[in-house]
């Protein structure tokens, strides 16, 4: 029975000590603590290994035995652990089982297209890349690891959720973006599911791109649902849509950031002043308000809208009303347009 007590108290007592070092060896200095990185599908013979090779006082086998008799051998999860100064063996074991990884943050902003979204995950240094840097091919290659997860799409600009998405550290640029897809996907079919009766566009897809563009002409809450409802009534009598934000989506890196009257004429099926109807794909990534403003336009018949402002719009009903307005708040000439609504 002693001699029972006493491998019960040596096993105890190789458990609970301080196993991660409160400074490194030959440094007088105090450390944050010890970082390591289990990859994904590491046995428990593997952690033990890492937390040797990281200069921790812990045998393999012994590690995975013991992670086997206390049933968490097949619930250590991949992740960046950040090890405290004390921790003991079962301590960083829990740590590890429960998943509780260093945490990262990152944030995709409301009518970033895929190309800048792409940018803001390669330049964050706790993102593991695995996607081209190249946005094309970028694109090719989340749209065929999106397909072997059975989520089929003929592209990707447009169904990448804009928010700010929590992490693992070393989390990889195909994970976090089939996170933002799936959520994008939801708050599409839940628009399209509640469309008012005054939507013109056919499908989810068309829902999509017209909201792309109305995240591109305003960032306004009040004036999302009147931008809305110009693009949708000049869809209904057959209007060219011309918004210039598909201009310069069409223009690519050829745009300098001053858009031109020649601009206008580019030939190309995004560019609205040329092609009719609405462009063949998102020309951005709408967040949720620019969705649901698109799949409720306001009830209007305005046609037109000129920036007037501080982000607002003024919309007018007639051409001239238009032009009058345009005088005035773009070139600066003339006197103001009457109040909006009064036509």
């Amino acid at each position: 029975m002693a001699v029972v007590l006493l491998i019960g108290a040596a096993a105890l007592f190789w458990l609970l000590r301080p196993l991660v070092p409160a400074s490194p060896v030959g440094s007088g200095a105090v450390p944050a603590g010890l970082e390591i990185v289990v990859p994904r599908g590491t046995s428990a013979a593997g952690v033990g290994l890492l937390l040797r090779d990281a200069g921790l006082d812990v045998e393999p086998r012994a590690f995975a035995l013991t992670a086997r008799i206390s049933g968490q051998h097949t619930r250590l999860k991949a992740g960046v652990y950040l090890l405290k100064p004390g921790d003991s063996l079962w301590r960083v074991m829990r740590t590890i089982s429960r998943g509780l990884a260093l945490q990262e943050a990152v944030t995709f902003i409301e009518g970033w297209t895929f190309q800048q979204v792409l940018a803001a995950l390669h330049a964050h240094p706790g993102v593991r890349r695995e996607l081209s840097s190249d946005p094309l091919l970028a694109a090719r290659e989340l749209s065929n690891y999106l397909r072997e997860q059975g989520v089929l799409l003929p592209h990707v600009e447009g169904w990448i959720f804009p928010d700010t998405y929590l992490f693992d550290r070393a989390s990889t640029d195909r994970m976090l973006l089939a996170r933002a897809v799936r959520l994008q996907i939801r708050v599409v079919e839940a628009a399209w599911q509640t469309r008012s009766a005054r939507s013109t566009v056919s499908s989810a897809e068309e829902l999509l791109t017209l909201a792309s563009m109305v995240e591109k002409e305003t960032q306004v809450e009040m004036d999302r649902p009147k931008v809305s409802a110009v693009f949708h009534n000049r869809l209904r009598i057959g209007m060219p849509l011309q918004s210039d934000p598909t201009v310069i989506y069409a223009l690519g890196s050829g745009f300098d950031g001053n858009l031109r009257r020649a601009d206008l004429k580019f030939k190309s099926p995004f560019n609205t002043y040329v092609a009719r109807g609405l462009p063949p794909h998102p020309i951005a990534n709408p967040g949720r308000a620019a969705i649901l403003a698109a799949a409720n336009p306001a009830v209007t018949k305005d046609l037109y809208f000129v920036a007037m402002g501080e982000g607002r719009s003024y919309f007018s009903r007639e051409l001239s009303r238009h032009n009058h307005a345009v005088n005035y708040f773009q070139r600066r000439i003339g006197s103001p347009p009457p109040p909006q609504g009064s036509e």
